[in-house]
């Protein structure tokens, strides 16, 4: 990929089980993305849930639409083949209730 998959960007994805594009947050090190054939995200919808953190609604820098959320629930690998186009990145100061969540839903947060 032409300039690398980094941490914070947005891409659309083609989600194995899904048939349409989904745009996703690149959540796992830069290092890690430079070694790896699969890449750490989370997809984001436009439907609220208990587990998922509402994304900045800052059109022109992450790319994204619409109002929309991270779906903690189903973050995961990605293989870098189904990363078709980088869309955005996320403010840096937009990181803390997603890192937080990341870390709920994994069992660290204590």
């Amino acid at each position: 990929m032409e300039g690398g998959i980094r941490r914070g960007d947005i891409w659309t994805i083609q989600p194995p089980a899904h048939p349409k594009l989904r745009p996703a947050l690149v959540i796992s090190l830069n290092a890690i993305n430079d070694l790896r054939p699969d890449i750490l995200v989370i997809p984001s919808t436009t439907v609220p849930g208990p587990t998922r953190v509402r994304l900045p609604n800052q059109p022109a820098q992450t790319g994204l639409r619409e109002v929309s959320y991270a779906k903690g629930e189903t973050l995961g690998p990605v293989p870098t083949t189904l990363f078709k186009k980088r869309i955005g990145a996320l403010p840096s100061d937009a990181w803390p209730p997603i890192k937080a969540r990341v870390l709920f839903l994994i069992g660290f947060d204590e």
